[in-house]
């Protein structure tokens, strides 16, 4: 080799790694900017959202998925792009069952050129997307495993490339961060406004709600009602049965009024062994008629050790005059109408008409 070939190989060389140390500074400062909006948020559902925006702008694919690991540890869509809903709510695989299976049970992430010839994808192609070339990657927080990352299809329609997973590979390892962190925030939340025994939200949360709800009746000229519940005789039944067969009767009492309310009504322990329901959108014959609903449902469920004892509730029922009020009123409005109940024999729902609120 003469002097000129070697200076012009040289030169290649040198070519090539400017090349590389480009493009690894370019993947730097993509995952510098990737780290700072996903630590900007403690939201769950943000923080998968930002993953999948990220990922799919930075590779300029067409499709992607996050699958993450349930209590049955089975893995299932919990964000995607590009998936028909049906598709998504359907995905649930075991560990080691499929790409995503075996990305999750081996802890190495893959790229497949064509996914069609790979044995691992467990299904053929959808009839309204086709997946062409995939890499997939770990969500991995210390030695646990939480789920995928799975992006398929570059726009380009070429195959996705060494260089692409290893990015991918990056934005994965800060986003399990994120993510569980997002999720450890959310738990320490949730327990801290919810009551301990019961599940139900706690009394300083019903009041931060309650005040929302009024605020938002009050905005839009909407109906807000307000019911608490109280168990009759309920310390002569501890006193007999003990304080774990009491609480074991407010946890039954507590299921019962969740499972009869609506996903927007919000049920909360108010103290002992009362109960207060917010409830939008509901008018004054509404309230009573969901009062009584309680009633029955908890007149109709057996209490006590051998299941055979009764318990009653007694229901107060408010609702929002016009031009509204504060939450504490509406409080004290619904608590009067309860006392009511209890001084004309319990077991029975009372309510206050709207002009005396």
């Amino acid at each position: 080799m003469d002097t000129r070939e070697a200076l012009k190989r040289s030169d290649e060389i040198s070519e090539k790694r400017l090349l590389q140390l480009r493009r690894r500074n370019a993947e730097l400062e993509i995952l510098y900017d990737t780290i700072q909006d996903l630590t900007s948020t403690l939201s769950v559902n943000q923080v998968l959202d930002r993953i999948l925006d990220r990922t799919l702008g930075h590779l300029d694919a067409e499709i992607g998925s996050i699958m993450l690991r349930g209590p049955d540890s089975r893995l299932r869509v919990v964000a995607a792009r590009g998936l028909p809903q049906e598709v998504v709510e359907a995905t649930a695989m075991e560990p080691g069952e499929g790409i995503s299976g075996h990305v999750v049970s081996s802890g190495r992430s893959l790229i497949i050129e064509d996914v069609e010839a790979d044995p691992r994808f467990a299904r053929r192609n959808h009839e309204r997307y086709y997946t062409r070339s995939l890499i997939c990657s770990a969500l991995r927080r210390a030695d646990t495993v939480l789920g995928v990352v799975n992006v398929n299809n570059k726009r380009s329609q070429e195959p996705f490339v060494p260089e692409d997973l290893r990015l991918l590979d990056g934005i994965a390892a800060h986003a399990a961060v994120a993510l569980g962190n997002a999720h450890q925030y959310e738990e320490t939340l949730r327990r801290a406004q919810h009551d301990a025994l019961t599940g139900l939200a706690n009394h300083g949360h019903l009041f931060s709600m309650l005040e929302l709800e009024i605020a938002r009746a009050d905005r839009y000229g909407r109906d807000l009602a307000l019911a608490i519940i109280d168990i009759d005789h309920f310390k002569a039944y501890n006193d007999r049965h003990g304080h774990r067969a009491g609480d074991e009767a407010l946890i039954r009492v507590a299921n019962t009024i969740a499972d009869l309310s609506r996903s927007h009504d919000v049920v909360a322990r108010y103290g002992g062994e009362e109960f207060v329901a917010v409830l939008p959108e509901t008018r004054l014959d509404g309230a009573v008629a969901f009062g009584e609903k309680i009633r029955q449902g908890v007149e109709s469920t057996s209490f006590g050790p051998n299941g055979r004892h009764e318990l009653t509730v007694s229901v107060g029922v408010a609702v929002l005059p016009r031009g509204g009020t504060a939450a504490t009123t509406l409080v004290e409005a619904a608590d009067a109408q309860l006392y009511r109940a209890k001084a004309e024999g319990r077991n029975r729902v009372c309510s206050a008409e709207p002009d005396a609120t």
